[in-house]
């Protein structure tokens, strides 16, 4: 990577670390204030619960596949962001960043706003925030789609496990998917 290319992905991750750090901190508060900072939100942990996760996970990655083969790529452009954010991570460092934005993301939506706003309401702004995603309808919707699925998923089990879980099999793989587009 040269020169002010190098310099804009690292920008762009410092803030995505940022972003997270404070959704983070942001979700902690909130679930405090709900008294509801408990192990309360990762039970039931059995098997079953994490085979949802990674179940929903997969259906999401299976239907942006579908996408990408029936919808072109100009209508599924989030402005390149996501290829300059993972093209040039290496496979722990894609783990990492997924698995904390999953973790601190879930806890915000599903376990401190979804108390709050309901799946509709949490998942309207889920959407709002992934507002890199506003320019294409297309997007939006399949947005707005998977949080109301992570959402029920944390309604259904009562626990956030299956929400993170599905949330990073997502993002892991299409950022997998993206490092290996880059080496072939």
């Amino acid at each position: 990577m040269e020169g002010e290319s190098y310099r804009k992905v690292r920008l762009l991750r410092w803030n995505l670390y940022l972003t997270q750090l404070l959704v983070f901190v942001v979700a902690l508060a909130l679930l405090q204030l709900q008294g509801r900072l408990t192990a309360g939100l990762w039970i039931p942990a059995g098997w079953k619960i994490w085979g949802a996760g990674v179940a929903s996970g997969l259906a999401v990655v299976a239907f942006d596949r579908i996408l990408q083969r029936l919808v072109s790529e100009k209508r599924l452009d989030d402005g390149g962001f996501n290829r300059l954010l993972f093209q040039n991570l290496s496979y722990v460092e894609i783990a990492g960043i997924t698995a904390w934005v999953a973790l601190g993301e879930e806890m915000l939506f599903r376990g401190a706003l979804q108390h709050w706003l309901g799946i509709i309401g949490t998942s309207l702004l889920f959407t709002l925030l992934h507002f890199r995603y506003l320019k294409q309808w297309i997007l939006v919707g399949a947005v707005f789609g998977i949080s109301c699925l992570f959402g029920g998923l944390t309604e259904w089990t009562g626990s956030l496990i299956p929400a993170v879980v599905a949330h990073f099999t997502v993002d892991f793989i299409l950022g997998l998917s993206i490092r290996v587009a880059r080496d072939s």
